[in-house]
């Protein structure tokens, strides 16, 4: 999949415009790139789980 080319991000306009363009600069974000961020957590947390129900001997 070909990434799209860099939102221009103009400095006038109305407010409302700035305000969508900003969004949509911020909430376009690749599926694949969410999954990976999402199952590298994951993975965390599952460490930081079995850190702490190890118990001492």
């Amino acid at each position: 999949m070909k990434t799209p080319p860099p939102i221009h991000f103009p400095e006038g306009g109305t407010p409302s415009e700035r305000l969508d363009v900003a969004l949509r600069k911020v909430l376009t974000v690749p599926k694949e790139a969410i999954l990976r961020e999402e199952a590298q957590e994951k993975r965390q947390r599952a460490k930081r789980r079995a850190k702490f129900t190890e118990k001492p001997v």
